[in-house]
């Protein structure tokens, strides 16, 4: 989708989804109003579905990419993905903001995997790089031209999230060594 067209409809979505065999629905303007119902609104509804379809497709790709083929052909495989997002290498700020969101998708359930203490320092440590990363890129959004044209304003107005990040990769060091730690303390 293109930034100026129109997202999809509720209709459209679950069509999608019929034609990977995932929707086994009426696809009737009744059955999608009965179900925004029951999930709190049209918007609720609608962001399921779309993520629904994504997760789909994100397994599709998944399998896609662990055929043997060569390195560069995956490359051109996965700037296929950003172009079609509307985030090729002819917009670098929109394409480091579809990062960015990709990065706090990837993320999120990560760092609630790191809310179970059970789970040990690794889960936490991933956590803190993926934070970090999100940061890290938001700073590289805010900022794309601003070193080369010496913009110092610019990049004074990001050392909150540089901090930020630096915190986050050092916590992220420090639950690494934890367990490494661990593991010297029984002789591994």
């Amino acid at each position: 989708m293109g930034p100026s067209e129109a997202p999809a409809t509720v209709e459209q979505i679950a069509a999608a989804m019929a034609a990977l065999g995932l929707y086994d629905g009426e696809n009737t303007p009744e059955e999608h109003a009965a179900e925004a119902a029951r999930l709190s609104g049209e918007d609720a509804y609608r962001v399921r579905m779309v993520n629904a379809l994504l997760g789909v497709v994100q397994a599709e790709a998944a399998m896609a990419d662990a055929v043997r083929i060569d390195p560069d052909a995956h490359v051109a495989a996965w700037e296929e993905q950003l172009k079609a997002a509307g985030a090729g290498p002819d917009d670098p700020v929109r394409r480091v903001e579809f990062l960015r969101w990709q990065v706090l998708r990837a993320g999120t359930p990560v760092r609630e995997m790191a809310t179970n203490h059970e789970a040990g320092p690794i889960p936490l440590a991933a956590a803190h790089t993926a934070t970090a990363l999100h940061l890290l890129l938001g700073v590289i959004a805010a900022s794309q031209d601003a070193v080369a044209q010496g913009d110092v304003e610019t990049l004074a107005a990001q050392a909150d999230q540089l901090q930020a990040a630096r915190e986050a990769l050092s916590a992220a060091v420090d639950n690494t060594e934890l367990l490494l730690n661990m593991l010297k303390s029984v002789g591994l």
